[in-house]
């Protein structure tokens, strides 16, 4: 299998509770809420954050998968088993992926540990020490575009 390229889009998501992670390996999908879904959804791959909920292997990214396809459904579609469930009609982004695939290390949270989504790279995900390592800085302020350009301002 082949490894992606550095500067493959890479959406870090979290993954509940350890069921979700195992329908995502077992059944190849993971369900994001549209109206909880990042403005930069498209991605290469999706990188799973666990929290607190996994015990030993909890606050760290350790897996990934590619991005096959992304659809809209129903949660109860998604989940028939949980019809009473309070957000069954609520609308979710199925998202395919392919296998799921061990990062060769670990990226833990040592401090920050309540995540939403981070957008990154694979370069950044393989290099990361930690999750902080994965946010990409924000370009440099537009000083020209802020009315500064021409106040005599050296």
């Amino acid at each position: 299998m082949f490894e992606p390229d550095d500067e493959a889009r890479v959406l870090v998501v979290i993954v509940p509770r350890p069921r979700d992670l195992e329908l995502a390996r077992r059944e190849g999908w993971y369900r994001l809420p549209l109206a909880h879904a990042p403005p930069r959804l498209a991605a290469d791959y999706l990188a799973f954050y666990q929290p607190g909920s996994f015990g030993a292997e909890r606050w760290r990214v350790q897996r990934y998968a590619a991005v096959i396809r992304y659809r809209i459904a129903l949660r109860r579609e998604l989940l028939p088993d949980e019809p009473r469930h309070p957000r069954a009609n609520e609308r979710y982004y199925r998202i395919d992926v392919g296998p799921l695939r061990e990062l060769d290390r670990p990226v833990p949270a040592a401090r920050l540990r309540r995540i939403t989504f981070i957008a990154t790279t694979f370069g950044r995900l393989q290099q990361a020490l930690d999750v902080t390592d994965l946010f990409i800085p924000p370009p440099p302020p537009d000083v020209w575009g802020s009315g500064l350009a021409g106040r005599s301002i050296r």
